[in-house]
């Protein structure tokens, strides 16, 4: 696994404790200005996704997962990273296929889109 694709794997599973831990500060410093999330709930801004962690509270029984974690470069300022999501609290496991499009700052890798499928 180059530097990358290891910088990019550890950050996505940062990302996926913080939505757990409804910590809007991960948040607020990775998701670039332009960020925009999509799925079943259809298309959410930046701001809404802020707005959703701070109203929010986070559940220590739930904790996400990334499995099977594919990450393809995009020249030298961008990559995708696409994998299985499992999502449990307590006995509930709930599967998701899902992508993150990040983008090479100057501050580093910031998260441009997000998309989550349910399977």
């Amino acid at each position: 696994m180059s530097g990358i694709e290891k910088t990019l794997v550890e950050l996505e599973q940062r990302m996926l404790d913080a939505d757990a831990a409804y910590d809007e500060t991960f948040f607020e410093e990775y998701c670039a200005d332009d960020f925009v999330a999509m799925g079943h709930y259809g298309i959410v801004s930046r701001q809404q996704v802020l707005d959703m962690y701070v109203k929010g509270s986070g559940n220590p029984e739930r904790y996400n997962r990334a499995h099977d974690v594919v990450v393809k470069p995009l020249g030298d300022a961008g990559a995708v990273v696409a994998y299985k999501l499992t999502s449990t609290i307590g006995d509930e496991t709930s599967s998701w296929h899902a992508s993150t499009v990040y983008r090479r700052t100057s501050e580093g890798w910031r998260v441009v889109l997000l998309h989550q499928t349910p399977m």
